[in-house]
């Protein structure tokens, strides 16, 4: 029994030695520390003795960052950092964060206007000084897509008699042609339909492509 008593002891030296060592900076192998302790606890269970284990405090606060505190640790003496409460509070004059920018002159990085009279944001749309987006310029000059509107709108009578035109193409080319359903005037050779009995007729009752749709 005095024999592993005397081990148990060692043991236990030794597990305080070490981790002395590595609050110090002394760096030690997994096997080396974690051996002494799994021997320690080993021998205490083999001797039926109450196994001691030290619980490290709780780290309280960190080393203050200004240089003029020297890495003074605030919290652990329960005070504050007097650099820290000298610079202000968060925003605005009650400190609940209500920006200092809308206060006007109060600020001095405040300015009102620009000297073209816009936010100094951005220009307005109508300052001359603006460089306006794609999304501004439409809104602004209204840009509206091309699209050819046809009104009135003709029954095609003799549809049972077209062709298509692009087997006929060649004999077209040249050809000027009149949709019968809208009355636009465009090349026969560019139309969708054409009526059979008007392949060598000029002009030629055709059927265009926006109608044949």
């Amino acid at each position: 029994m005095t024999d592993l008593a005397e081990k148990i002891e060692y043991h236990k030296e030794q597990m305080k030695i070490h981790r002395q060592g590595m609050r110090d900076g002394v760096k030690y192998s997994s096997r080396r520390l974690g051996g002494h302790t799994t021997q320690y606890r080993r021998l205490c269970r083999l001797a039926g003795i109450e196994i001691e284990v030290s619980t490290p405090a709780p780290a309280v606060g960190k080393p203050c960052r200004y240089k003029t505190c020297k890495g003074r640790n605030h919290a652990l003496h329960g005070e504050k950092c007097p650099v820290a409460s000298s610079r202000g509070k968060t925003g605005g004059k009650s400190g609940t964060g209500e920006s200092k920018q809308r206060l006007g002159s109060e600020n001095g990085n405040f300015r009102t206007v620009r000297a073209c009279g816009c936010p100094v944001r951005q220009h307005r749309e109508d300052c001359p000084h603006a460089r306006l987006s794609i999304d501004q310029q439409l809104r602004k000059y209204g840009a509206v897509k091309k699209v050819r509107q046809v009104l009135n709108f003709n029954t095609v009578t003799w549809r049972a008699d077209a062709i298509a035109v692009a087997p006929v193409r060649n004999f077209l080319r040249g050809v000027d042609g009149v949709c019968s359903s809208c009355s636009i005037s465009i090349k026969a050779s560019q139309a969708k339909l054409v009526h059979k009995s008007d392949v060598y007729a000029n002009p030629a009752r055709v059927i265009c492509d926006a109608c044949d749709a």
